[in-house]
């Protein structure tokens, strides 16, 4: 039978079929022109983009249809843009984190939308068939693409219990690991360490997904272990993440080395942490999470972690070198990547805090208007000529305003672009320094954005990541900040979160200089030249 609901859908379908095909090409960045990036609504821009980007989420593209796990991404033809060896079997709590996103916004999306409004659930359009026994088991909804965001949901949850059971010594906590149709194994490098940064971006995206599944009563009556499930893997992290991370002079580490995976949690397991979560940027995402969810020897042991890391909160300006100076908080290397938590929490309910995060993304797009670089800059896979590999360059950003020197900024990265997605008065910001890259000589293919170009437009890094790419996606359509929100208010947790950061964050920053300052929007004159063909299949 087909509902009013499916009916809409069926037609929100034809119609998105009819606008990918008008483009006729996952090439369609250049049938726009930026002033209509700037100027219009851009939804059709931004349907195309979550079409071709929801290409990579594929069976042994992005994903690992049989475990439900990301992988890392995949190489690409540097002239064909087809899919070349090799596949990343590899993957990392922090590919999870994106994933777990996007599945969450997707849940939201079948609560709160009608058809014609969904975003995050026709991203996952590429096709996941269930076992005999998940038909049985799992109801359908009507919906391919939502059954698909269900299936994967259900498997991937399997996949972390199953780990849980074979590497307990991990405590729940993933290492970056080897992916494969039986799920996960230990990662050479990793057989023996924990990393606490990555989790800490993982475990935002459970807590929303878990929460969803757990109050929503169309979630309860149609799959009503699959919130359970999610919410007992949460819990697990909450039990042992103390034990793990926590170092009694306060702080919390970034990497524990495990004495024996295959032992129960107890604290003697846990040893040589290395290094310290005691930065402002996604480390601290760890951080918050264990301040709200665990227990604490007392009130100023749970405060001493916030102390210790002021040193890192530091304000700096940054110089238009004509219109004076804007006040932003200092970067390890200013890169994009650094604002991940953005997508997670909202940090931008507490005035401060989204003043200052305004400032840093003003000054990010200062920093290209004034220099012309046609992009924005994030740590991300570097550029190489064809049959290379120069592997991963994470100093690139601002050196003026960072704690670190930059490599270079000889290249940039669509991903680049995604905290500007989340300034909510400047609707166009994000997508037109988007656009500004993605043009760029094959910087598009069949699975969506490529990786980076260089502003010189003669090479590009031919591969495909979560990272640098559904980073972007996700910000596109608001992160989770906002479901989130409405979960920590409701278990009575914001305010502890709303308290600390008004604290820190008005400390370190008495007065900001440069808010009435307007966003630097790219110009056409200001574009990386073809140089590069484009991709053959992409063209």
């Amino acid at each position: 039978m087909i509902t009013m609901k499916n009916s809409l859908f069926i037609l929100f379908i034809i119609s998105t079929i009819i606008v990918v095909n008008s483009q006729g090409t996952c090439r369609f960045a250049p049938s726009f022109t930026l002033q209509e990036i700037i100027s219009s609504s851009n939804q059709s821009f931004i349907d195309n983009v979550l079409f071709w980007e929801g290409n990579f989420h594929s069976n042994q593209v992005g994903v690992n249809y049989k475990c439900g796990y990301t992988y890392d991404g995949h190489a690409l033809n540097y002239t064909t843009g087809e899919l070349a060896q090799p596949l990343h079997e590899f993957s990392a709590p922090s590919k999870e984190s994106i994933h777990l996103g996007m599945l969450a916004l997707a849940l939201n999306e079948w609560v709160n939308e009608e058809a014609e409004n969904y975003r995050a659930i026709n991203f996952f359009h590429q096709n996941i068939t269930r076992t005999n026994e998940e038909q049985n088991e799992i109801p359908y909804s009507g919906n391919s693409n939502f059954d698909n965001v269900i299936t994967i949901l259900y498997r991937k949850i399997n996949t972390y219990n199953q780990f849980n059971q074979r590497y307990p010594g991990f405590g729940g906590f993933h290492p970056w690991v080897s992916v494969n149709d039986s799920g996960l194994f230990l990662l050479d490098g990793w057989t023996d360490q924990v990393p606490g940064l990555d989790n800490g971006e993982m475990i935002w995206g459970l807590y929303a997904v878990y929460n969803l599944l757990t109050t929503e009563q169309t979630f309860i009556e149609n799959y009503p272990t699959l919130g359970i499930l999610y919410e007992k893997y949460f819990q697990l992290l909450v039990d042992n993440a103390m034990m793990i991370f926590y170092q009694p002079s306060g702080y919390i580490s970034a990497v524990v080395t495990i004495n024996d995976v295959y032992a129960t949690p107890t604290p003697n397991n846990y040893q040589s942490p290395s290094g310290l979560l005691n930065d402002p940027y996604e480390g601290e995402l760890l951080v918050v999470f264990m301040d709200l969810f665990c227990q604490w020897p007392s009130e100023e042991a749970r405060d001493q972690i916030w102390i210790n890391k002021r040193e890192l909160l530091q304000s700096v300006e940054f110089d238009t070198t004509t219109n004076g100076t804007i006040t932003v908080q200092r970067g390890w290397w200013f890169s994009s990547h650094e604002q991940w938590k953005y997508l997670m929490l909202p940090y931008q309910e507490i005035e401060i805090n989204q003043r200052v995060f305004r400032n840093g993304e003003r000054a990010r797009t200062w920093f290209s208007s004034i220099n012309q670089y046609p992009g924005l800059f994030a740590s991300v896979t570097n550029i190489s000529e064809p049959n290379q590999n120069n592997g991963y360059v994470s100093a690139t950003g601002i050196s003026e305003i960072a704690f670190q020197q930059q490599l270079t900024n000889a290249l940039v990265t669509p991903y680049g672009s995604f905290p500007l997605f989340l300034i909510d008065d400047q609707p166009s910001l994000g997508l037109s320094w988007y656009y500004t890259m993605l043009i760029g000589p094959s910087m598009q293919n069949q699975f969506g954005s490529t990786e980076s170009v260089n502003i010189i437009g003669t090479e590009i890094a031919p591969v495909i990541t979560w990272d640098s790419k559904i980073t972007t996606v996700l910000s596109m359509l608001g992160g989770i900040s906002n479901i989130n929100l409405q979960f920590l208010k409701s278990n009575g947790l914001f305010e502890r979160f709303s308290t600390v950061i008004d604290r820190e964050w008005s400390l370190a920053f008495p007065n900001l200089n440069g808010e009435n300052l307007p966003f630097m929007y790219p110009t056409q004159d200001v574009t990386i030249p073809k140089i590069l063909n484009d991709f053959t299949n992409c063209s």
